[in-house]
């Protein structure tokens, strides 16, 4: 039904695109020389996608150094994203940055000691749900049954918990030694701790994140569920994360945030203009600041007036 009221043809046979995406993009980095598996995680993976989905991949290489086997999958999933792009809809291939070694995979100690290492502390979110594909030698298989075995044993959440508050922490230090000299930057970190402080709420009840370009307006929705909707107006007000207008932002951004808004209604979700322009522009002044280290373009943080000292200190209250 709301496909027909849809006005924007790029969303269109939504479904039929990521399907043929997801299929190119397993043929693609399955060609990797020493990848023996792959995991299609992420929503897609689960079935839980939107039109706007990115394609998460998680790799098993085997014969090759990890690092090796890891840049040339991240190499060929930019160049597929980069080649659909072209169609006026951009599918960003996640793949590379989770790529694990068939040994390990096939080795279920230490599960807890391996949190330290970013790959399996994201991992074992990412795969959670997914499906295995060209899976020969069932590495991807013994992947996901790691997941679906530990994604929500209490001692690994706890594990999982004390990482995301140690990031918050160490994020809202380096905020504080930005704030005078670089307000963008140190905005950026605020709002990193902020999204690390949800994800420890995420984890106490017993749920999990995700959807980079949705993430506010999905952790309030966890939040009311939760009877914690007093928390959550506290940590986006103290992150300057409320729901507002886009104003004065590039031109791509405001199609993002346009095509965006088009794409949550199309699945029926219940998002205010406001709550999606809100999601987008946190979403993506992050990654832009991540991509250029130096930008400090006025979109890409709060009003002038906003005191990042005072959001620093009321973060920190709530990182506990």
């Amino acid at each position: 039904m709301h496909e027909a009221i849809t006005t924007d043809p790029r969303l269109r046979r939504w479904r039929e695109r990521l399907a043929a995406r997801a299929d190119e993009a397993v043929e693609a980095l399955a060609a990797v020389p020493g990848v023996v598996g792959l995991v299609l995680g992420g929503s897609y993976g689960r079935g839980e996608h939107w039109p706007l989905s990115d394609l998460d991949v998680i790799v098993v290489g085997a014969g090759r150094p990890v690092a090796d086997v890891a840049a040339e999958v991240d190499r060929r999933a930019y160049q597929l994203s980069e080649m659909w792009g072209s169609s006026g809809v951009y599918t960003s291939v996640d793949a590379g940055r989770l790529t694990f070694d068939e040994a390990e995979v096939r080795d279920p100690r230490d599960i807890l000691a391996r949190m330290d290492d970013d790959r399996w502390l994201h991992g074992i979110d990412k795969i959670y749900g997914g499906r295995a594909c060209r899976d020969d030698r069932g590495a991807a298989a013994a992947l996901l049954a790691l997941s679906t075995r530990w994604r929500f044993d209490q001692d690994l959440v706890r594990r999982r918990i004390e990482v995301w508050l140690a990031g918050a922490r160490q994020l809202l230090t380096g905020a504080d030694r930005l704030a005078d000299d670089d307000r963008i930057g140190a905005w950026n970190a605020i709002r990193r701790a902020a999204a690390a402080i949800a994800e420890v709420a995420t984890e106490r009840w017993g749920e999990r994140a995700g959807s980079l370009g949705r993430y506010w307006t999905l952790f309030e929705a966890r939040a009311d569920r939760h009877g914690e909707s007093a928390f959550a107006d506290r940590l986006l007000t103290a992150a300057h994360a409320q729901p507002g207008a886009a104003h004065d932002v590039p031109e791509w951004l405001a199609d993002r945030i346009m095509l965006s808004y088009e794409a949550r209604l199309l699945i029926g979700e219940d998002v205010t203009p406001e709550q999606n322009a809100r999601d987008n522009l946190l979403a993506y002044a992050g990654l832009y600041r991540g991509r250029f280290p130096n930008a400090a373009y006025a979109w890409m943080g709060p009003p002038p007036d906003a005191d990042p000292r005072a959001a620093i200190s009321a973060l920190r209250a709530l990182a506990n």
